[in-house]
């Protein structure tokens, strides 16, 4: 078996990973950084067009709120940042409402109870567009997702805005990629993590080959998704408090169909469609950019109702696609199609994360270290921009610093 030491061992190279990698680098701390994917950027895929022009995100696609670390590095390697859907909807504006009435200093219930609670006496379109909303942008299950978490969430900013990187999110991950050089390990798969006081010998497969890194200490970012269904990868178990953090949370599902046609058939104008009767519960384009490229939408509880009517995602993102330009052969126009399936990858197991009903402070439960040799980060252990890029960047970086003290 292959044996190597270093200072710092950092399980998984997305965007967490990659930031805790550079900012250990720029410490000058030895470390390795252990992917089980062929690829580094995790949850942020991005693959080019038919022709290159215009880059297709599998994954993360938008900048939401302030993202300052994402938009530091943006800025750092000459990205530019586009903007996207506007918050002018009326749909908006009936959330702010409707999530505005929770009391976030008292009883915590679902979702679904608190807009189907007697006492709320929402409307059917607030309960409607609320539900939409909190199903499609937080990808969270109604009766599962913490109706606090999800109200502070909103008041918190992180929604008031929303970007997309010109590029994709190809340039920022390449970028950190190549600052972590040869200790980024690609196709190396965590078996087990034995960790003490004294430190961490973590045990993996790379390349179909044993692997054993000894370690003082390790960053873990894997998704949330993972670590609930990998209770028995740390040795001994992690204890009853980190337990019940991760417990606390959840992946959403997702369904995320892009779709690449072969012009522009829509209107010019066009950039976000709703579609609450079709198959997938929204579509947008690119727009500014004029590309011919469509991205279908569900999340949270829609996701199953997809599975109930489709074998293939792809066919119910045409079906809706169909349903919202009828003049329009579709699938004659159709050039390619390109989807991830998020929930079934063994390495993601979700999109992103949300707080489950009495979660509480589960975010800051999951980031708080255990005996100063684990580190926790991803933007499940973001408390201020929770389900982001940038909030798995800030966390990364966060814990690299605490190790560098």
């Amino acid at each position: 078996m292959n044996v190597r030491r270093t200072r710092v061992a950092v399980i998984g190279a997305g965007a967490a990973g990659l930031a805790a990698a550079r900012s250990l680098h720029e410490r000058h701390i030895d470390f390795l950084l252990l992917e089980a994917r062929d690829r580094a950027g995790g949850r942020a895929h991005t693959l080019p067009s038919w022709d290159g022009s215009f880059p297709i995100e599998l994954g993360a696609e938008f900048i939401h709120g302030l993202a300052r670390p994402t938009r530091a590095i943006m800025r750092e390697i000459g990205e530019e940042m586009i903007p996207t859907v506007s918050r002018s909807d009326d749909m908006w504006e009936v959330a702010d409402r409707v999530l505005g009435r929770v009391d976030i200093g008292g009883r915590d219930q679902s979702v679904a109870s608190f807009l189907d609670s007697p006492a709320t006496q929402f409307s059917a379109e607030e309960r409607n567009l609320t539900s939409w909303i909190v199903e499609g942008f937080d990808a969270a299950l109604l009766d599962d997702a913490s109706v606090i978490g999800i109200a502070k969430e909103w008041r918190s900013g992180v929604n008031d805005s929303s970007h997309r990187p010109a590029n994709g999110y190809a340039p920022i991950v390449a970028h950190l990629a190549q600052l972590a050089g040869d200790a980024l390990l690609l196709d190396t798969r965590v078996t087990h993590v034995e960790w003490s006081s004294q430190g961490v010998a973590v045990g993996a497969v790379s390349s179909g080959e044993p692997l054993r890194i000894e370690a003082r200490r390790a960053i873990v970012t894997l998704p949330v998704g993972v670590l609930r269904a990998e209770p028995a990868l740390f040795s001994p178990a992690l204890p009853e408090r980190k337990r019940k953090a991760i417990d606390a949370l959840a992946m959403g599902p997702v369904l995320k169909v892009m779709l690449e046609f072969r012009s522009e058939f829509w209107e010019p104008q066009t950039s976000f469609l709703r579609a609450p009767e079709a198959p997938m519960r929204a579509v947008w384009t690119r727009l500014p950019q004029r590309v011919p490229l469509l991205g279908a939408w569900s999340g949270g509880g829609a996701v199953q109702r997809v599975h109930e009517r489709y074998t293939d995602p792809v066919h119910a993102a045409l079906d809706t696609a169909a349903a919202l330009f009828p003049s329009i052969d579709v699938r004659a126009q159709l050039r390619n199609a390109y989807f991830h399936d998020w929930q079934a990858d063994p390495f993601a197991r979700g999109a992103y994360s949300y707080l489950r009903v009495g979660g509480g402070d589960a975010r800051a439960g999951l980031a708080e270290p255990l005996d100063d040799v684990l580190f926790f980060a991803g933007e499940a252990a973001s408390t201020d921009d929770a389900g982001t890029v940038a909030g798995a960047l800030a966390t990364g970086y966060e814990s690299a610093r605490s190790i560098a003290k």
